[in-house]
């Protein structure tokens, strides 16, 4: 199994019944064991799963931002959907994954930041993530994007298989402000400041 940092050790989540391997914002894991889930909490952030079909090794990541606009951030953090998706796609590829097998299920995207703009942080993620896909020739199979709710997710790379829990709205508040953290800290770090993730 292989693990990127910031994700945490495997671990038994309940809710699902399995042992899971948590995804923190701005990071990755890849998993070849058909047993282990990896897990993530998305808001208005998507996130990408994606599997190579034939082999089960697969993973997803964790993007705030599309990062395609340089006045968005560097196409050099994991951060930005546009290195984000590089980084997994490679680390599948590394593990034994084939190009031509990859296929993709994407989540996220919520309205939970600004929440009275007509193009939202979570529409230019959902925008971004398909438009690579499509690019790449990687196929989509499903989507959970948009809406107003945050997902918590699991996806077994070995099976393909992706369970969503949506929180309640009463956790609105508090997602909102961890994602403005989140956003404002990306921003701050990407112009010359400390990093705190």
């Amino acid at each position: 199994m292989t693990v990127a940092a910031r994700a945490s050790a495997a671990y038994f989540e309940p809710k699902i019944g399995a042992k899971a391997v948590s995804v923190l914002p701005g990071h990755h894991a890849v998993i070849d064991d058909p047993e282990i889930c990896v897990t993530t909490l998305l808001g208005s952030c998507v996130a990408a799963c994606i599997r190579d079909r034939d082999t089960g090794v697969g993973g997803l990541n964790h993007f705030l931002l599309p990062g395609e606009d340089r006045a968005e951030g560097s196409a050099k953090s994991t951060r930005y959907g546009v290195h984000a998706m590089e980084v997994l796609v490679n680390d599948i590829l590394r593990r034994g994954g084939r190009r031509d097998g990859l296929e993709a299920k994407i989540f996220g995207g919520a309205n939970v930041i600004d929440t009275s703009a007509a193009n939202t942080v979570g529409d230019r993620n959902a925008s971004f993530v398909q438009r690579y896909l499509k690019t790449e020739g990687i196929r989509l199979l499903a989507n959970d994007v948009g809406g107003d709710r945050a997902r918590r997710v699991f996806f077994f790379p070995g099976t393909g298989r992706v369970s969503v829990l949506r929180l309640a709205p009463t956790e609105a508040p508090s997602m909102r402000d961890s994602e403005r953290r989140l956003r404002r800290d990306a921003q701050r770090s990407q112009s010359g400041g400390v990093e705190l993730f």
